[in-house]
């Protein structure tokens, strides 16, 4: 009797035992936000770059005691550059991992494929680099937020370096995709349908525009308008050079400035002679941006790069909201954030946001490339306000 009392004693300690502790992979101290990057595909180049941004933020907020004493856990999927693959992270992020607040998707397809699931299942998406204005006033904005400029801002960067060097014959070649063709149809309503002399839609992973290009020289243009990622943006521009569109002014867009862009030695040579391109930065002289800067080099023996900034801003919006609210609450999350980002000192600079969670303000340098020994660079030119 003695023996079965303490083999059942026995028996339950392990049991209280087994319930106290988590199982692998569980992490019931930490509180989980996700991410969606794009570490592969056409944005390769810029995808790991901007996940720093957030493994930055966290690793300060963990240094700094956490949430409630809790360090906050980071996990990431990878977007793929890929509408279906970003939504399907989304997915992965939301019910096996249960997080509540994801970082992303960073491609505007992908947020276009995962906003209403993601407003359906109470989470939060909040994205440095999604710029499609398409994504404008959808019913699901309630859980979607973005830290990067949309597009009709970028559009009209470009229209105005348009109208002040006094082109006439726009040319128009884009990706034919949310980001493409949002920019596309945005320079056109600005600068006049009918001073478009050419607008053409190509597939971004067709690699291979010759007909495209030949299409655009035979319009005339004296400026061409583009808008593409590092990949297709190699061949357009060294196809460019191959079919004589070397007489036009080519204006580009950020999904190009990436190092990798600058390994293809015609590309990079057409560029340096025919290519300007914008893209969203900190405004001139801000000290946070700086200091930002410097912190991120010495983390991780880089400068940050394109949304490196608009990703950190993002991670600290919601790092700070779910410190203020209920951080199992999607809901509490957005509406705090868009309380905080009302005149907020990003390191992208001033952030405040629309009704909707759009960014309403941005500052865009003009960007050119140069020689640099046997190779290139990006070089800033000047900076736009809008």
């Amino acid at each position: 009797m003695f023996k079965k009392a303490l083999v059942v004693k026995i028996l339950g300690a392990l049991l209280v035992m087994a319930l106290l502790i988590p199982a692998a992979g569980c992490s019931k101290d930490t509180i989980k936000i996700g991410a969606v990057m794009d570490l592969t595909g056409a944005l390769s180049g810029i995808g790991g770059p901007i996940r720093d941004g957030i493994v930055l933020a966290v690793e300060q907020i963990n240094a700094a005691g956490g949430i409630d004493g809790r360090d906050v856990e980071l996990i990431v999927e990878d977007g793929k550059t890929d509408p279906t693959a970003g939504f399907e992270a989304v997915k992965k992020l939301a019910t096996v991992n249960q997080v509540k607040v994801i970082i992303g998707p960073m491609i505007s397809g992908a947020v276009m494929a995962a906003g209403q699931w993601a407003a359906d299942n109470g989470v939060l998406l909040i994205s440095p680099s999604a710029t499609s204005p398409d994504i404008g006033q959808q019913s699901w904005r309630q859980y979607f937020i973005r830290t990067a400029p949309s597009d009709t801002l970028q559009g009209r960067a470009m229209a105005q370096i348009i109208s002040e060097e006094g082109y006439q014959r726009v040319g128009i070649i884009v990706q034919d995709n949310q980001y493409g063709v949002g920019i596309g149809n945005e320079v056109q309503s600005l600068v006049g349908a009918g001073n478009v002399v050419s607008y053409i839609k190509y597939d971004p992973l067709k690699l291979d525009y010759q007909s495209e290009l030949q299409q655009l020289k035979a319009a005339n243009p004296d400026v061409v308008v583009h808008a593409g990622y590092q990949d297709d943006a190699q061949i357009v521009f060294r196809q460019a050079a191959q079919v004589g569109l070397d007489t036009a002014q080519w204006i580009t867009s950020e999904g190009v400035k990436a190092d990798r862009t600058l390994e293809d030695a015609a590309a990079a040579a057409f560029m340096r002679d025919n290519v300007i391109g914008t893209n969203p930065v900190a405004p001139e002289g801000l000290a946070i941006a700086a200091t930002f800067a410097q912190q991120y080099e010495a983390r991780f023996e880089r400068a940050p790069g394109t949304y490196s900034d608009t990703v950190y801003d993002a991670a600290k919006l919601v790092l700070q909201a779910m410190k203020n609210v209920d951080y199992n609450s999607a809901s509490a999350i957005s509406a705090e954030i868009k309380r905080i980002g009302s005149n907020y000192s990003g390191v992208s600079g001033v952030i405040t946001f629309d009704q909707y969670g759009d960014r309403q303000n941005a500052t865009f340098e003009v960007w050119k490339v140069v020689a640099d020994g046997a190779g290139f660079k990006y070089e800033q030119v000047r900076l736009i306000d809008q």
